[in-house]
This record gives structure tokens, C-alpha cells and sequence, in this order.
């Protein structure tokens, strides 16, 4: 309801027109294209200041991956994330792998590390829950906290809210493909909470993905048992 609330007032009850002269553009933010004024992106930053709020770089550090090409992928070794294989829910089985031994010294995700896409579907957010050995491709940046003010989940969960999208959206705009610099991710305005209100939020997450594991895991007993009683069946009437 909270959410919707914002959208309605962001989006929906003012005018889409927004005038600026060339000095208040361009002169300002170095952008010509006019969907970087839309006017919806002056409101969200008159609610975000209604919020203590902070720069997204002045909380994490951002790592970069590689982009090592197809002529690299096998059909073994570490697994290779790309975007359409990053959700916000987790990572799904990828079929790219890279060689170990070429991709010794590139940066694995850590535990609590946020990946962050930038390329193509941007603002997508996830949580690491433990260390992984895989290798991100450029296109998703790693993000490592630097404070202890703010919770990885609850800071996952703002980045991926509208008030994150809405921001991914400006900066990534004008441009046939998506992009979303580093320089302007680092620039995002996170509004932050008490730290017991995150706690909260980060314990409501963690026990969601929980209940996730144990329906995925019940769902594929269910299936086995299926596949099981097919097969029993067919043994009996052949």
C-alpha cells in the first residue's frame, strides 16, 4: 500500500511537462535527451527528502567483473552469471562456464556481496547469502558494504524498490540499449531507516527465502513421488 501510495503520487497526479532552459539541462547534468527531466523524476527526489537519505558510494564499494567473450565459455569449469541468469530472488543454473585456471584472479562474490546489474535489465539486486565460486560478467557489478549503519538485505531490498528503479531509470535512459554507469549507481540517493526497523525488514527476508528453499524442496518430493507412482504403475499393468 506504501508503495503504491508513492507511485500514485509520483506518477500519476501532476504534469508530465517539465521546461528547462539550456543552462538548467544540459548545463547542470550534461544530458540533452528530454526523458531525463520527466517531472515524475523531481517528485520522487521531494519525497526521498523527506527521508534521512544517503549517496550510495559513501556506503559501498563497487567491483567490477570482466567480459570474457563467447570464445571462452565451456561446457565445464566455473559457472559464468550473466544477467538473464541474475533475478532477485537469486541465480538460476547458468550453461556458460569459464576456465579456472584463465580466471584465477578475477573477484568472486562474497557473503552479503550485492550483485547489481547495469547493462541491459538494470537495477536488478541480490544478496549473496554465502561465498560463491562463479564469475559475474561486466554487466553486473559487485557491491560490498563499508558501514555497519546498514544491513545487506535491507539495502538489497531498497535497491530494488521503485524509488531505486525510478532513479535506474532516469540515469539509464536516452539510449537504445540500457546502461547505468558506475559513476551515476555510486550517485543513487538511498533512504535509510533506524537500524532496528532493518533488522526487521532483514529477518522478514531472510525467513522468506527460507520458506522458498523449503517449498522448492517440498515441490520437487512431490515430483519425484509422481514420477515414482508412474512408474510402479506401469511396471504392475505391463
Amino acid at each position: 500500500m506504501a508503495e503504491w501510495t508513492l507511485l500514485e503520487s509520483i506518477l500519476f497526479c501532476h504534469s508530465a511537462i517539465s521546461v528547462r532552459s539550456f543552462s538548467q539541462s544540459f548545463g547542470a547534468s550534461g544530458r540533452l535527451d528530454a526523458e531525463y527531466y520527466q517531472p515524475k523524476f523531481e517528485r520522487l527526489f521531494a519525497q526521498l527528502e523527506r527521508f534521512k537519505s544517503v549517496r550510495l558510494g559513501d556506503i559501498v564499494d563497487l567491483q567490477k567483473s570482466i567480459e570474457p567473450g563467447s570464445d571462452a565459455y565451456q561446457s565445464e569449469g566455473i559457472p559464468f552469471v550473466r544477467v538473464s541468469d541474475l533475478s532477485k530472488l537469486g541465480i538460476s543454473q547458468t550453461d556458460k562456464y569459464l576456465n579456472p585456471n584463465d580466471f584465477s584472479n578475477v573477484i568472486r562474490p562474497k557473503k552479503d556481496t550485492i550483485l547489481l546489474t547495469k547493462d541491459g535489465t538494470v537495477g536488478i539486486a541480490y544478496c549473496v547469502p554465502q561465498d560463491l565460486d562463479v564469475i559475474t560478467s561486466g554487466a553486473i557489478v559487485h557491491l560490498s558494504l563499508k558501514t555497519e549503519s546498514v544491513l545487506p538485505n535491507y539495502l538489497t531490498l531498497v535497491l530494488n524498490s521503485f524509488a531505486v528503479q525510478l532513479q535506474a531509470e532516469r540515469d539509464a535512459g536516452g539510449s537504445i540499449i540500457q546502461h547505468w554507469k558506475p559513476s551515476e549507481i555510486l550517485d543513487v540517493t538511498i533512504p535509510i531507516l533506524p537500524k532496528e526497523i532493518q533488522q526487521t525488514i532483514s529477518d522478514r527476508v531472510q525467513e522468506s527465502f527460507k520458506l522458498k528453499q523449503e517449498s522448492e524442496y517440498l515441490l520437487e518430493q512431490s515430483k519425484c513421488l509422481v514420477e515414482n507412482e508412474i512408474e510402479v504403475r506401469g511396471r504392475e499393468s505391463a
